[in-house]
């Protein structure tokens, strides 16, 4: 008799763990996202920038194929252009000033123009994830925590994928790969900033190759405008084409709901 008591308490209590822990995991959850800065979850609506970009910097760190002209003239025809870039929290617009017609007018239809359009394009859309808090999963979404040696293991499925994410101790996400998937992979590293993590950098495989000598990177530092921390030196690394953009978001504007 006084073992079925035991087995009685013990099923009672094990059920009650197992109720408890899907709360338990989704306040965990609820406190990692609240480690991380979103502006855009905040009051930020949109920010506007120069875009800073030197053609004589990117010709000494990027391998350069073809006879579109030497580095000098390349560089004495694209670096008069003066980009700005608008970011809301679901576009990233750039703007040279100059028409499509206009820029396939230049030397080789303005090829290098548009990469460097591109390269703004493509890592500030990199950011945004961070900047909306979407790179996490939401609090809606089921999730379990698991603690690993390096500090936490937290899997949740999207539609019907396995996603496991790698998160340090002091709640920093490290990476995140789908099951089965290995070209659905990324690293990032975040830092401290004013009002949380900062996205510092991410690393994916291109084109969802993640052999070695494939990665793309971007890499972001920081400043503050209006009380809003916004990328400032930005960097996109394309290991497979020996590539490099570097460029510097200055003459900052924010507009937000206050």
């Amino acid at each position: 008799m006084r073992i079925y008591r035991v087995l009685i308490v013990f099923c009672f209590c094990a059920m009650l763990c197992q109720a408890q822990t899907p709360k338990i995991d989704q306040t965990r959850l609820s406190q990692v996202r609240e480690k991380y800065d979103a502006p855009f979850n905040r009051n930020l609506q949109s920010f506007d920038c120069a875009v800073d970009f030197s053609w004589k910097q990117h010709f000494t760190e990027t391998t350069r194929v073809g006879d579109e002209g030497t580095d000098e003239e390349l560089e004495k025809i694209f670096q008069p252009i003066r980009n700005r870039v608008t970011v809301t929290r679901q576009n990233v617009i750039v703007s040279s000033g100059l028409t499509d017609d206009a820029i396939m007018k230049l030397p080789h239809g303005g090829m290098a123009e548009f990469l460097l359009e591109h390269a703004v394009q493509k890592s500030l859309y990199g950011w945004l994830p961070a900047s909306t808090n979407t790179v996490l999963p939401n609090l809606a979404t089921p999730v379990s925590f698991e603690q690993s040696p390096s500090g936490y293991k937290l899997s949740f499925k999207i539609q019907t994928y396995d996603v496991e994410m790698v998160i340090a101790p002091d709640m920093r996400l490290q990476r995140t790969a789908v099951k089965g998937s290995p070209s659905d992979y990324f690293e990032t590293s975040f830092e401290p900033g004013q009002q949380g993590f900062l996205l510092a950098s991410w690393t994916m495989g291109e084109d969802g190759n993640t052999e070695r000598g494939n990665s793309l990177i971007y890499t972001f530092t920081y400043q503050t405008v209006g009380g809003v921390e916004l990328p400032e030196h930005v960097a996109v690394i394309r290991e497979s084409h020996h590539e490099v953009w570097r460029y510097t978001l200055s003459d900052c504007s924010v507009k937000t709901n206050n």
